[in-house]
């Protein structure tokens, strides 16, 4: 092909065939309609393959062995695809955030799955291709081999005999039967990820859904930080703001809705950390929040509202008969209600800023109880409810979806 003199731009504009996918959504579902041309015809297109390419067995053995090959490599890959599958819409930020978000990144990050299906559908066309110097040489339309190979798509000379002829030998059958596995894998590939960016695309359209997530995530996030909060001065926060690339969009968005839609899979975990502790820090500063309150409850200030106040008033909550040794237990019942998952470090908050009457039991004593913890017992139902009263007299009952 690179004798410039042999050449003649008619034989080439024949036989050229443009192997390339596009970068398009309608490409993935070209992809899914010829495996699925293939689980349907496969047999008598193979057949019809070989017979035109006139494939001898030795060339049939190599072409079965590189399926076999790089299907074993596409199969790597689909374990990739289906371990990010179901949790990755459900993240607003990522470390894949490449991954799945555009089908250009798609193609590149599965080349295990293209480059096999464009070295078959080459096979399978009419002619050889010449090299790419040639083509351009001679400015040759392209030909998508999508549309040429006889195993994709169109119209094909259906061969007198079936791949289930017992005349047919083994190498054939063996190729045929790698061929199915290869796009029976191929095929779920694709589907995994059009399912994955049509859900992403709802997502993005939805302003509900986009909040939804980025709420999700920034519970997460604070539960991850709410401990780094002491660790971080306000220097290091406000070098963030300007630097943090979340934070930066964040501050252009009219509201947390638009940026949750526009922002949805653009950002690594990292920078939407920072982000997250810049809110906490924000929250802190404007809601005069201590850090221990922050790594124990989080940036919500009127949760942390409601457990000042009970603090304050805990005496009032405790029964008429009340005697010393029960402090622990009804410690334990406040821990409980303010900190489920973290009694320790409720229990240190409780007797930092209790000021009352009785003397606060410590943790050894408040944990001990424990294994006697029934919250259905009438103790510990009279006690939620005096809390509940409390509150709705100081008009500090806040809706539960809310706080959450």
């Amino acid at each position: 092909m690179e004798n410039k003199d042999g050449i003649k731009q008619d034989e080439i504009k024949k036989s050229y065939y443009y192997t390339d996918i596009e970068p398009t959504i309608d490409n993935l579902r070209a992809i899914i309609a010829i495996c699925e041309t293939f689980e349907k015809e496969g047999g008598d297109r193979l057949l019809c393959a070989m017979d035109m390419r006139r494939w001898d067995l030795d060339e049939i053995e190599r072409l079965t062995a590189f399926i076999t090959q790089s299907r074993q490599k596409m199969e790597i890959e689909l374990a990739r695809l289906k371990r990010y599958k179901d949790a990755y819409n459900d993240m607003f930020a990522t470390d894949h955030n490449g991954y799945y978000n555009s089908v250009a990144n798609i193609m590149n990050h599965i080349r295990s799955h293209t480059s096999p299906l464009k070295e078959i559908l080459k096979k399978t066309c009419n002619r050889k291709h010449p090299n790419r110097r040639d083509c351009q040489r001679y400015h040759i339309p392209s030909k998508s081999v999508h549309k040429e190979s006889v195993l994709a798509s169109g119209s094909f000379q259906r061969i007198i005999f079936g791949i289930d002829d017992p005349s047919i030998p083994t190498q054939v059958s063996s190729l045929f039967e790698e061929l199915q596995l290869f796009f029976r894998a191929e095929k779920e590939g694709m589907q995994i990820c059009k399912d994955i960016l049509k859900q992403e695309e709802e997502i993005r359209k939805d302003p509900i859904k986009s909040k939804y997530v980025l709420d999700k995530y920034r519970h997460k996030a604070i539960d991850k930080l709410r401990n780094q909060i002491q660790l971080i001065t306000d220097y290091t926060i406000d070098m963030l703001k300007e630097v943090n690339p979340a934070y930066r969009c964040y501050t252009k968005y009219a509201s947390d809705e638009a940026f949750a839609q526009e922002e949805f899979h653009k950002h690594n975990i990292a920078d939407m950390d920072h982000f997250c502790l810049i809110e906490l820090t924000d929250a802190k500063r404007k809601d005069k929040l201590d850090d221990d309150e922050l790594a124990l409850f989080g940036n919500k200030p009127q949760v942390i509202k409601q457990v000042r106040y009970i603090i304050h008033h805990f005496d009032e909550l405790l029964p008429e008969d009340f005697i010393h040794k029960k402090m622990g237990e009804y410690q334990y019942y406040f821990c409980k209600w303010a900190a489920p998952g973290n009694i320790r470090k409720a229990t240190e908050y409780f007797n930092k800023h209790y000021d009352g009457k009785w003397k606060v039991s410590k943790y050894a004593a408040v944990s001990s109880h424990s294994k006697d913890y029934d919250q259905h017992s009438a103790s510990v139902e009279n006690f939620q409810t005096a809390i509940n009263c409390l509150l709705k007299k100081a008009n500090l009952i806040i809706d539960t979806a809310q706080s959450a």
